[in-house]
């Protein structure tokens, strides 16, 4: 009973003190639930929180849709929950109320830290079949590793840090005793709570497979002849990891079949090409606070595991109780995780062969836990006992870590001239904080070897000190006036009441009973929000988190064609992730079924400038429209194009403006930071004075094609436009409306000179007389939507009426092409078509059509084959060893 106690503790303090060192961080800089400071800021705002929401929304309902149109116009929801939500944790969302997700997000951030250090601990106990204070020291590392410290900003590749130290426990059990249970579990289970994280760890599987392999062939024996005098215990690791996928099909299928419709099937011949991705400035991530809140998207890898553990793997390589065999075997397994950071084309396969955007480094954990691994293997045989290999340790590290910096700082300098930014170091004062620590800990550990065990404590309490102070420098942010600022961090209660707020009025705007009985979708420009925020936001994911149909949206699972076919036609998008509804036009009004533009300034005040003549999800057109190609960074052409193959005509709908450059020239100016709104960047850039002549009365408008707005600024007739035309992205910018021989000026404040010729072709106005009859001409034959208001919390299933005609026998809908959508009438298939260069359509004969619309995630039947098919394996596996062991 005291044996079990003392187990009982041993895990508690692996859970516990990690996150009381986390806590402790958490509340010096105020972050809930500690104080008012939220952490609605990078991924955790723009992407897990609605998320959160969308996850709360449909547990609440007791939904679970496969289609959603709050996803941006629409979107398939299942690569949202498989890779984003599928953590246990993330059930806890429909305990609290949408006010207080922040403050669950933190919540959660601190259980994963908890576990992941209890996983630690147990992977030491079990594989060691011992239990010391170094594996709880080990446990506030790994918890804690410089790769928690910077990337829990995407907390849901935490996961892998839990299971990582539970899935090496599999394979040792596998390779040394047979048993193949605890890595299928480990393995699927990693899979299907993200398998992107889950294919990495794949990849770990085989490295770390290998290694054992290299610990444990006698020296005059091959590679592979080890692996056939051994072929029964090969075949069962080969077998159970193919069960492993198997098992998680009914997940995986569907989620590659989904992520295959956005851009992450494409690949890109140069993000293979072998070169080394990072210098001898990396080892400055050896020390404390290298990296902060300002460089988690471009930085070096995140390897920073506590200075006990890094002097603990030289302690290893230099100690003489441990083996050459144990050394060389070591140096594959470091080495081959090393390499596959280091250089770009190891990088992208273990990226899923796409290069990271952002968070560069997403397999970095992995050297950490195995720094660990070794530096406790040296502890347990005694190697730390010896002065000299301590102090040599110490020496190397302090020094490796000034080579860093030194060059961190001739880089920095270099870039700097370049314009390239990429953090390297944070500041040349983390060294002496780092150094200090690297004495200290050296010093320390001299002095247990000459007073005992007692000095491990004060190690300890030095590891734990190390660990929150690297935590600590990780959550800061800018440097303003010689003083370093705090991330910038969201306002619990700001956030509270500007939701509230702004729900209220959406509700009353745009989402009444009167609204809901047509199908539409918004434009909300929600300044009481976006004002709370302390960083650039760009209001991607709003529509999900205050319940209304809109357009823009920002995941990693955004559907190709989605951001394809809106930039092209003028949308903003800054990537194939990312698109926004800025930069509509009435022609894209129109597609979309845009029917609100609503403003909600920061004082409350509401302008809504509605058009119900746009309402719809679809409507009959020419057939033409079916053959449609839209050019890239030829939006006027697009956009004419687009209407005159809807209208079945030739008429022209845009018009070239004539434009004059008056003068040019360069300048320097001030604008917002991107990171933080409330500081400013100094900004070289160009001046430009135009004269524009409409050659058509109505919306005029102006693209830049790959320009960048966000420092530009835009005058028309001496006005500035409004800021919200200040996107990371290429956009359509509306001028005003002007008349035909109307003049107007334009003075452009740009980053980057824009050549005469592409001035000339860079505005355009539109006929608004011409497609306004269009406009009307359509309403007869628009797509009636039976119960509209039920496609916000489902929409996988609904019913529509449209007539057609033989000039419009094409009904396209404003839905983004996907093989999902199946469509019947009286009960026969309709074949759906890609219409518009990525939209979804039908040709329909002549009349009236009542059609349902019916989404089935594409691949989930066959990934519930494979599972069943696992499944099957798995009992045969087992029913067979059992059988053979007998």
């Amino acid at each position: 009973m005291k044996k079990k106690m003392h187990v009982w503790k041993y895990y508690a303090a692996a859970f516990i003190i990690p996150v009381i060192v986390a806590c402790i961080v958490f509340a010096i800089y105020g972050i809930t639930p500690f104080g008012n400071h939220n952490l609605l800021l990078s991924d955790l705002l723009t992407q897990y929180m609605p998320f959160f929401k969308l996850l709360r929304d449909q547990m609440l309902h007791h939904t679970l849709s496969s289609y959603s149109f709050l996803v941006s116009i629409g979107d398939n929801t299942v690569p949202i929950y498989t890779y984003y939500l599928m953590s246990p944790l993330n059930l806890l969302v429909s305990w609290f109320s949408v006010i207080h997700l922040p403050i669950l997000i933190s919540i959660i951030i601190l259980i994963k830290i908890g576990l992941i250090g209890w996983s630690m601990a147990f992977f030491l106990k079990v594989k060691y079949q011992r239990q010391d204070m170094m594996q709880i020291m080990a446990a506030v590392a790994y918890s804690l590793c410089g790769y928690v410290a910077l990337y829990f900003y995407d907390f849901m590749w935490l996961e892998a840090l839990m299971i990582l130290p539970l899935l090496t426990l599999g394979i040792e059990r596998l390779f040394y005793k047979g048993k193949w249970g605890g890595y299928v579990v480990a393995l699927t289970a990693i899979i299907i709570m993200n398998y992107y994280m889950g294919y990495m760890l794949c990849i770990y599987s085989v490295i770390y497979f290998v290694y054992l392999v290299f610990l444990n062939r006698p020296i005059k024996t091959g590679f592979w002849h080890y692996l056939k005098v051994h072929g029964s215990m090969t075949c069962k690791y080969v077998i159970s990891s193919i069960i492993a996928a198997l098992l998680s099909g009914f997940m995986l299928i569907p989620s590659i079949v989904g992520m295959l419709s956005t851009s992450k099937g494409l690949f890109k011949i140069w993000d293979f090409i072998p070169y080394p991705r990072f210098s001898p400035a990396v080892f400055a991530n050896l020390g404390v606070g290298a990296n902060n809140f300002m460089g988690r998207l471009s930085h070096d890898p995140s390897i920073f595991v506590g200075t006990i553990f890094i002097m603990g793997l030289l302690v290893f390589w230099f100690s003489k109780k441990i083996s050459k065999r144990q050394k060389h075997a070591s140096f594959w397994l470091v080495g081959a995780i090393f390499l596959g950071m280091w250089i770009t084309t190891f990088n992208t396969i273990w990226h899923m062969f796409q290069n990271p955007a952002g968070f560069p480094y997403r397999e970095a954990f992995m050297f950490g836990f195995v720094m660990i691994m070794f530096a406790y293997e040296a502890y347990i045989n005694g190697a730390f006992k010896n002065n000299r290999v301590v102090i040599t340790a110490g020496s190397i590290v302090a020094a490796l870590l000034v080579i860093g910096y030194i060059c961190a700082d001739i880089i920095i300098f270099f870039n700097h001239m370049q314009q390239v930014n990429n953090q390297l170091i944070v500041s040349n004062t983390h060294l002496l904080i780092a150094i200090v620590f690297v004495a200290l800990t050296t010093g320390l550990l001299v002095a247990a070897n000459r007073y005992g065990k007692k000095i491990w404590y004060l190690i300890f309490a030095v590891l734990c000190v190390e660990m929150g102070v690297n935590l600590y420098l990780s959550l800061q942010g800018e440097l303003v006036n010689g003083v370093r600022q705090s991330a910038s961090f969201g306002n619990q209660k700001r956030f509270e009441n500007a939701y509230n707020q702004s729900k209220g009025i959406i509700d009353r705007k745009i989402d009444n009973k009167k609204d809901q009985t047509t199908f539409h979708r918004n434009d909300v420009d929600n300044q009481i929000y976006s004002h709370i925020i302390n960083q650039a936001y760009n209001q991607y994911n709003d529509s999900i988190i205050f319940n209304f149909r809109g357009v823009s949206g920002y995941s990693s699972t955004l559907n190709m064609h989605t951001q394809d076919v809106l930039s092209k036609l003028g949308l903003s998008s800054r990537n194939v992730r990312r698109v926004s509804v800025i930069g509509s036009s009435p022609v894209t009004d129109q597609l979309l079924g845009i029917t609100n533009h609503l403003t909600i300034l920061p004082n409350g005040q509401a302008v809504n400038k509605k058009d119900n003549r746009f309402s719809g999800l679809g409507y009959a057109v020419s057939d033409q429209i079916v053959k449609t190609k839209l050019k890239k960074n030829h939006v006027f052409i697009n956009l004419n194009k687009f209407v005159q193959h809807e209208a079945g005509t030739k008429k022209k709908y845009m018009h070239r403006a004539q434009v004059t450059v008056n003068s040019s020239n360069k300048r320097h100016y001030k604008m917002p930071s991107s990171y933080n709104t409330k500081l400013m960047d100094q900004i070289d850039g160009y001046e430009y004075h135009l004269t524009i002549n409409p050659t058509i009365t109505g919306n005029q408008y102006m693209y830049l094609a790959n320009a960048n707005l966000y420092n530009d600024q835009i005058f028309v007739n001496g006005k500035p436009l409004p800021n919200r035309y200040k996107m990371l992205g290429t956009e359509n910018v509306y001028l005003g409306h002007f008349k035909r021989g109307e003049k107007y000026t334009v003075k452009l404040v740009v980053t980057d000179a824009i050549k005469e010729k592409s001035l000339l072709r860079s505005f355009s106005g539109l006929d608004n007389a011409a497609f306004n009859k269009f406009v009307d001409e359509t309403q007869p034959y628009k797509l009636q939507i039976d119960h509209p208001e039920n496609l916000k919390l489902s929409g996988s299933d609904f019913t529509g009426h449209v007539k057609t005609t033989p000039k419009r026998n094409v009904l396209m809908l404003s839905i983004p092409y996907d093989k999902g959508w199946h469509v019947t009438e009286n009960g026969k298939k309709v074949k759906t078509l890609m219409v518009g260069d990525g939209m979804t359509g039908l040709k329909l004969k002549p009349g009236k059509h009542t059609l349902h619309f019916h989404y089935r995630t594409p691949g989930l039947i066959l990934g519930l084959i494979l599972t069943l098919v696992g499944i099957i394996g798995a009992f045969s596996e087992w029913f067979f060893y059992r059988k053979r062991n007998k």
